[in-house]
């Protein structure tokens, strides 16, 4: 397989949209894209004096990818039929070749048949195919990376944005009111899929910009769209008469909010800030669509090469669990420290004289 990340680039870069998990047209090994068909773009690359990037995404990507200009072509076991050609411009067919299917093996359908591997053998075998053949666990361990990172700038800019929009908007200004509703409606009322694809495709498909920064953006939307509700439910909780009291002792209306009305309203939503950040977790889970390599997303293509759906799953459904405890735990903490309720003694009274 040439290197095609050292390829001359004299006329510019050439960008090629595949799904990496289509063997052997396009797939994994060494934690790099490979197959026939990369091998057929270098070619051209090399001849005609281009650079290459091979960028990975799920297939229903591959198409919008090219017509909004993401990438210059696709190439990924695409089918010709007479009704694409209407709409895609396809080029000569570079191979032709026949179906299968997978049926259960005879000594599978037997039970455990002369020669085949004990159950412990099997799965000692399966292990290693997900994690050790080819260093594969690298794979998991980058989308984690990804995963990690785009949930956690999600939350903090999710958070500062409707935090933002609520201070806007709590003294009932109706044009502030009314923009916020529209968005929110817009945002709450589409699927998440469907938002990524929009904005990477459409609303950002004439920038250069990645899959990892438009997932950021659209789950900062959908965070801060939770966050900005919340908040209208945590300060509605707290009694009105709050506020006619601070009003009554000469606080002002920024010093009343700040002081009096948040601190008490912010335990009212801890429990479900808590979930809202389980649930966004779990949610980055559809950023394969716009080429970023998650979590999920890795554990797709390892079992597009091995045909193993235990361990792969497995590994994926620990790892999310990890993952939310971990953040789950964080935000407890955090919880903890704005909750008198929850607090010790000690923490409360600090700094004050007790034995007076």
């Amino acid at each position: 397989m040439p290197d095609y990340s050292a390829l001359p680039a004299s006329k510019g870069m050439l960008v090629m949209a595949t799904e990496g998990g289509y063997p052997p047209m396009n797939y994994y090994h060494n934690n790099e894209v490979v197959g026939m068909e990369v091998e057929l773009a270098v070619k051209f690359c090399q001849s005609n004096g281009y650079g290459l990037e091979v960028v990975p995404m799920n297939f229903d990507g591959i198409l919008p990818a090219v017509q909004s200009g993401k990438a210059d072509f696709a190439m990924a076991g695409v089918t010709i039929t007479e009704e694409r050609k209407q709409g895609v411009n396809f080029s000569e067919p570079y191979y032709t070749g026949g179906t299968v299917m997978a049926v259960l093996g005879t000594e599978q359908a037997a039970g455990a048949g002369e020669g085949a591997s004990s159950p412990i053998a099997a799965i000692g075998e399966s292990f290693s195919k997900t994690f050790l053949k080819e260093s594969r666990w690298k794979l998991f361990l980058e989308g984690i990376g990804t995963t990690l990172l785009i949930t956690v700038l999600s939350i903090v800019l999710g958070s500062l944005l409707g935090f933002a929009v609520f201070l806007l908007c709590r003294n009932g200004g109706r044009i502030a009111n009314g923009i916020s509703g529209a968005c929110m409606w817009l945002v709450q009322g589409m699927p998440g899929v469907v938002l990524l694809m929009i904005l990477y495709y459409i609303v950002f498909g004439s920038f250069s910009i990645g899959g990892i920064a438009v997932s950021v953006v659209a789950f900062t939307l959908t965070f801060g769209t939770s966050v900005f509700g919340l908040l209208k439910m945590g300060v509605g909780a707290v009694d009105a008469g709050q506020r006619e009291a601070a009003f009554a002792l000469g606080y002002s209306d920024r010093k009343t909010f700040f002081k009096i009305i948040l601190p008490q309203a912010l335990p009212h939503i801890a429990d479900s800030f808590k979930g809202e950040v389980v649930n966004l977790i779990k949610a980055t889970s559809i950023v394969g669509y716009i080429a970023v390599q998650d979590l999920t997303k890795m554990g797709d293509i390892v079992r597009s090469r091995t045909y193993e759906a235990f361990f792969p799953l497995i590994a994926i459904t620990i790892i999310y669990f990890a993952l939310e405890g971990l953040l789950g735990y964080l935000v407890s903490r955090i919880q903890v420290s704005i909750d008198p309720k929850r607090r010790s003694d000690e923490d409360v009274l600090k700094g004050v004289k007790v034995h007076d």
